[in-house]
This record gives structure tokens, sequence and C-alpha cells, in this order.
């Protein structure tokens, strides 16, 4: 597995390529991590070998990979049979030099809206309406190369291919969730008690705090949602480069009390939140995905999210939880709240088709056809 972030950095391609790193290694596998050099090394399940790099200025959380170091003698050595990249930048780049310098098959996860992130953390200074282009143009061709592309949900399958890029083979396998890590079972008042939350509605938001997240959507929702509601909090966990500017923001609109900032969580203790509180609430427009909805659905808790991009097909409107506009977000967790008792079971059952045991069989069959893939164009 490449990847361009890794531990203490966490984000969503992190969780996503640990959590497929166990699903495979349950069905026999063995893997190994090459990531980014990184000040703080964090010890982990798995063996990572690390390559030289440097920060990346414009988002400091995340490096860049300045040399491959000993990156083929290394694959060489673990006698490697397929690579698969979790990235999009020096990574992607490094993972497809080295499937060719190997003849391995290489797979590609497609994570990140990077058209979409290149506007907050582009350190080249060109307006949007030319940098845009430019990375069209980069993916055009970067995700030609791989064996095999594979895209987490239909919805950015369908976005991405829309825009000329003509992979050599493309599946739709989404991350699954471990239905017994994440459960109703694991539900534990403590965790509201130790945020000063008891007897409260709890809407929870997970994930990093970053501009593209659009988490000022569901403060300015709670600012709406607070006339109505008095009991109604809203539980934060996760951080990232835009936590000031949020709590700011927080201030400003007077959620002082309403609003609960807890920073970084222990596994342990998120499972405990998802199971704890009544509703999740994710506003972003930039989800390939959402890990968190079906963490959040398999603890059975319903979601209020974004009608963008991946969400809606995970989240279905008056079924497992409510869908909203940028606008409606304050109707659409109001809605969430009110029916969350009739969601709660339909919300386990979605979950439910989307098992690391189900997602990691698919995705063992993905490599086996880039594996025959690869074969014929080499023969």
């Amino acid at each position: 597995m490449f990847t361009d972030s890794y531990h203490p950095t966490v984000d969503g391609a992190v969780v996503s390529m640990e959590r497929q790193c166990r699903g495979l290694e349950a069905r026999g596998h063995e893997i190994t991590i090459l990531a980014p050099d990184t000040p703080s090394r964090a010890d982990g399940r798995w063996q990572v070998h690390y390559l030289p790099s440097m920060e990346f200025r414009s988002y400091r959380d995340y490096r860049i990979v300045v040399s491959p170091s000993d990156m083929l003698e290394y694959l060489r050595s673990e006698e490697v049979d397929i690579i698969h990249c979790h990235g999009l930048a020096s990574m992607a780049i490094l993972s497809l030099t080295a499937a060719r310098a190997l003849r391995l098959p290489s797979v590609l996860t497609f994570h990140t809206m990077a058209n979409e992130a290149v506007k907050h953390y582009s350190f080249i200074g060109l307006r949007d309406d030319l940098l845009v282009p430019l990375v069209w143009v980069y993916l055009r061709n970067l995700l030609r190369r791989p064996d095999m592309v594979v895209f987490p949900s239909t919805p950015i399958a369908e976005e991405i291919l829309g825009h000329g890029i003509k992979p050599k083979a493309c599946e739709v396998i989404p991350t699954g969730v471990d239905c017994a890590e994440f459960s109703p079972e694991n539900r534990d008042a403590s965790v509201l008690t130790d945020h000063g939350l008891d007897d409260r509605q709890v809407v929870l938001h997970v994930g990093r705090l970053s501009r593209e997240k659009r988490f000022d959507i569901i403060l300015r929702a709670m600012a709406e949602l607070k006339s109505e509601n008095r009991d109604l909090r809203l539980l934060v966990m996760g951080s990232g480069p835009a936590e000031h500017e949020y709590r700011m923001l927080s201030k400003k609109l007077g959620l002082s009390q309403e609003v609960v900032f807890a920073g970084f969580v222990s596994d342990d203790i998120l499972a405990k939140a998802y199971a704890t509180c009544d509703v999740l609430a994710l506003a972003s427009t930039f989800e390939t995905q959402g890990l968190v909805i079906l963490e959040a659905m398999a603890s059975g808790t319903p979601v209020a999210g974004m009608r963008c991009r991946a969400i809606p097909e995970f989240v279905r409107d008056g079924y497992n939880g409510c869908l909203f506009g940028p606008d409606t977000c304050a109707d659409g967790i109001r809605r969430c709240l009110g029916g969350a008792n009739e969601f709660s079971a339909n919300a386990i059952e979605t979950a439910r088709q989307y098992s690391t045991e189900a997602c990691s069989e698919k995705l063992e069959k993905a490599y086996e056809q880039a594996a025959v893939g690869k074969r014929s164009r080499m023969s």
C-alpha cells in the first residue's frame, strides 16, 4: 500500500486504507505500507517503510516525498505481488514508477476530489479558472496508467469518467465498515457526561476540520435551530487546519454553549459517540464516500447529509436519514431528529450491506482483474 498521508495525520484515505488492510489480512494476505517520512512516527499494526519527505507548506499536516530512496530494493525484498496506491500526489507517481520497474500490477483508489482541494491548498498562486483545468489534465494522464482504478462510490465514478478520464479498468468498491466495531451496543452515556451533555439531544459531527468539509454550514444550521430547541447541542470530534476558524465562527454565531469541540478522539470513544448521539450531520460537498456515514449507521444512528456527490448513495432521504441542500441544513437535521427512532433500524441494515468482509472480497477480485490485465498487456 502506498499512501500520501499516514499517522499521526489521520484522514479518510488513511482510515480507508487501514480498514482494507484489516479485511485483506483476514483473508490471508500480507501487507506492507510505504509512506512519506515524518518527524513523529507512530507505532502501528503494519510494517511501514518511510521515504524521505518535506512538509507541504499549503497544508502542514501533509508531506511530499522528495526521494524514492531505497523504494525498489525494499519492494523486491518484500516479494511484493501487487501495488495499491491511496493518493494522487507524489506517492501515486512513485507507485506507478515502482509497478513499471518491477513489472507488477498496480491499483489506485480515488479518494480525493483534487479539483476541489486545489482551490484551498494550491501553492502555485494561479486563479481557480486556470488551476482547475490543469488538475484535470494531470488526472487524465495519471488515471490512465494504473491497471485498475477503484472508485469508492458510483456518483464519483460517473463524475470522474465524465471528464474524459479513460482508465484501463475500473470498479466501484466502497470501503467497508466493521459492524462489530461500530454497533448500537457501544451506547454509553458517559461519553456525553464527559462533555457536559447529559439529558441533551446531541448532533454529532466527525471529521477533519478543513474548509472543504463545509462545517460552517452545520454551525449556521445550529444557530437557526437554537431558538426552537434549547436542549440541542453539537458535539464535534476531529481537528484540522480550519479548527481555529470554526471556533471563532461558533462564538460569532452565539454558539459558545451549544457547540463542544472535543478534538481528535480514540477509536473506542468515537464508537461510543456514534452509538450514543442522536444524529450524525455531514455538510461536506467533497466526499468520495464518507466513511463516517457507514460508521454512524452501523451504530444505529441516522445521518443528516448534504445532497452532493457520494452522500446520497448511502443516505436515503426519509429511510435511514435525511438529505439537505446548502441552505436547508437546519431542516435536514430537524427532520432527522424527528424520525431518528424510525430511521435507526434502516441505518443498521444499510451498513450491513457494506461490511468489511463483503468489500474486501470485491477488492481481492479487483486485484485479480488488475493482474490478468497486466499479464495480457505484457504478453
